[in-house]
């Protein structure tokens, strides 16, 4: 019998290929351009908080919430993004279906866009990346995949499953991982929203629960 082979991910697929494609647009197009494209379509957490009390555009404000998942800060960022996306995406394309796996992408990079405003709302940096979606994806992979290996527990009173312990093994791996890449970063010229990926990643984990029943149709 030959071993299972998950499906082609087409949708996962097709994610990588916007992300690469819009950066090579912007490399193409000189450094000059990529800041602008940046500054207008990254998140930028004080334009946000601007178009809340009124004092900027809020349609094209918003819009940034879903328009910098796509931007990148490089080609090592990219790299990276586009090696965890391709590692987890796969599989929880398999198990919740392809239209899931983009409804959990975008829900977790405007969610984590939605953290990381709420963290500064005063910050003019634009943030930009699709970490806080693909954190998400990995949420859900946490969940989906996490296996039994320990006993439930009770904690302060209430009961908690093995696979949710394991899940929030995950989650504290992860959160982890992201600060110490933070640290590593520091005052190297490039800032990682540490926000966006941990309210990306928790968004995972709970949309997860909804969707996670099995393998869908694909």
């Amino acid at each position: 019998m030959k071993p299972f082979k998950p499906p082609t991910p087409i949708a996962t697929n097709s994610l990588i290929g916007l992300c690469v494609v819009v950066q090579v647009a912007t490399a193409i197009a000189g450094a000059g351009f990529a800041d602008a494209v940046h500054f207008n379509f990254g998140l930028i957490p004080a334009r946000i908080t601007a178009a809340i009390a009124g004092r900027a555009d809020a349609v094209s404000a918003f819009a940034t919430l879903f328009t910098h998942i796509f931007l990148h800060g490089g080609w090592l960022h990219l790299g990276l993004n586009v090696l965890f996306l391709a590692w987890v995406g796969r599989y929880v394309e398999w198990v919740t279906g392809r239209w899931a796996v983009v409804g959990i992408f975008l829900a977790g990079g405007i969610i984590g866009g939605i953290v990381q405003v709420l963290a500064g709302t005063a910050d003019t940096l634009p943030v930009v990346g699709a970490s806080g979606a693909i954190a998400a994806v990995f949420g859900a992979y946490a969940v989906l995949f996490a296996q039994s290996r320990v006993s439930a527990r009770r904690v302060l009173g209430l009961t908690i499953s093995g696979e949710t312990l394991t899940a929030l093994w995950y989650a504290a791996t992860w959160i982890a991982l992201q600060l110490l890449t933070a640290v590593a970063f520091q005052g190297g010229g490039m800032q990682v929203a540490i926000w966006a990926h941990i309210g990306g990643f928790i968004a995972g984990l709970l949309i997860a629960r909804i969707w996670g029943r099995g393998p869908q149709p694909l």
